[in-house]
């Protein structure tokens, strides 16, 4: 173990999930040790009924090695639009971005796992399975785990990081022994999701699909064999496990024969899907900072925020990055753990507001004319002038752009924009207001801000 101002040779890393094992293949490649220590056993189980793949995109993806990305392309499907499925049956596409570099690449949650854990086992971290973390030591540091036959034993490291997900057991243990120097909140949303078996293999595999009903969706993902992961996102019934005003197979058929008509019939089961696999909550856990002494808290432990956005895994990458680049440069695990605090709570905050705002346009602004309108304008602006703006989901998936600070310009921005549309036909009158915006805010272009 080493002395606070001395270099980190050896880190314990809780959690053995895609984060864990994307740090770990990080740190191995600067030479440290690295042990991994999972509460789950090594085979997990899959079909729960809650699952839709994740996102990535370049932002997360460059925070990897190439070889780790070389293998995710592989494996995952290459998304380059929205594909709108509306009430009235009419379909719409929306472009992720301006460049062919502006994609989502889908991937089952479970293929993501095998191939990073394989990387990390490939570049030499070791990974300990059935051992839960019950308490952390940040001064020492160390944490102990506990065995399935429920004998404890301390772990020591010169940092312990979580990387342990929503439910952080190195969260809980540190904000319990130090509440004045960790603040937590928590929060749960209305929305679940539920996993749906549909059929549809013969869809258009290059788009998410989007079934916009008003407040709720539902989604479709394609993934490379060509089955889609289809899922329902929802409010639920209060406490009870179900989703609202579908409290039995036959409601829920009902349900899905109205609101997505084109599809219904490629959802068999659907009446079973919605009523026996009890829908997942969404949650929203944010904290500050995200280190106490020795002990750092990466990607969901740090920041859960709910999937609307598709940057969850993005963002907990870039913490991945940051961290194993600030103990590359600091020679103090103390200096670098404020370090990464101070580089990335900003960030998470605003990921976390960004998410659910983006609830909203998922389940419901897509439909609307106006806003596509708008969408399409911003979009032609940015082609135009790409030093003077970018559009919000741009800046947010395709650049390095600090989440905070690209919330910050578009909400500057976002309001010009509005102050010159108002009263206006979007459509008819966006070269002028293209025109207008450039004219008025030319002078202060910087490349800055470009996607």
């Amino acid at each position: 173990m080493a002395e606070p101002g001395t270099a980190v040779r050896s880190v314990v890393i809780i959690g053995a999930g895609p984060v864990g094992c994307a740090l770990a293949t990080l740190l191995r490649r600067q030479g440290r040790t690295v042990d991994l220590f999972e509460r789950g056993a090594e085979s997990g189980t899959t079909g729960s009924g809650l699952s839709f793949n994740l996102t990535l995109t370049s932002r997360g993806l460059d925070c990897l090695p190439r070889s780790v990305k070389r293998r995710l392309y592989l494996q995952g499907s290459v998304l380059v639009k929205r594909i709108i499925h509306h009430r009235d049956g009419a379909i719409s596409t929306q472009p992720y971005g301006t460049a062919d570099a502006h994609h989502l690449l889908s991937i089952p949650r479970r293929v993501l796992q095998d191939i990073l854990r394989d990387q990390a086992m490939r570049a030499g971290a070791r990974i300990h399975y059935g051992l839960a973390c019950v308490d952390v030591d940040t001064a020492r540091p160390a944490a102990m785990l506990r065995d399935d036959r429920g004998e404890t034993r301390w772990v020591d490291g010169d940092l312990v990081v979580g990387c342990d997900g929503a439910n952080s057991a190195v969260r809980g243990a540190i904000a319990a022994a130090h509440p004045s120097d960790l603040w937590v909140a928590r929060d749960v949303i209305e929305h679940g999701h539920a996993e749906i078996t549909m059929d549809y293999g013969d869809a258009d595999p290059a788009g998410m699909h989007l079934w916009p009903r008003g407040d709720h969706f539902l989604q479709a993902q394609p993934n490379r064999d060509r089955t889609f992961t289809t899922s329902l996102f929802k409010p639920l019934a209060g406490d009870d496990r179900h989703f609202s005003e579908l409290p039995s197979a036959t409601a829920a058929r009902d349900y899905c024969a109205t609101e997505f008509p084109d599809v219904y019939d490629r959802m068999a089961g659907v009446g079973p899907d919605l009523t026996t696999r009890c829908p997942g909550r969404l949650r929203i856990v944010t904290c500050a900072p995200y280190h106490h002494r020795r002990a750092v808290l990466v990607g969901d432990a740090a920041h859960a925020v709910v999937p609307f956005f598709g940057q969850g895994i993005n963002c907990s990458f870039e913490d991945t990055a940051a961290l194993a680049g600030l103990l590359e440069r600091s020679g103090s695990p103390i200096e670098a753990a404020a370090a990464y605090s101070e580089a990335r709570v900003r960030s998470g905050h605003a990921l976390a507001d960004l998410s659910l705002r983006n609830l909203e346009e998922l389940s419901d602004k897509v439909n609307s004319t106006a806003f596509l309108a708008r969408r399409a304008m911003e979009r032609r602006l940015h082609e135009l002038h790409p030093e003077l703006y970018t559009p919000l989901y741009q800046m947010v998936a395709f650049t390095d752009t600090p989440y905070d600070a690209a919330q910050d310009r578009h909400r500057e921005l976002g309001a010009e924009l509005d102050a010159l549309c108002r009263g206006r036909d979007i459509r008819r009158e966006q070269d002028a207001i293209i025109t207008e915006f450039a004219a008025r805010h030319g002078h202060r272009a910087s490349g800055r801000w470009a996607g």
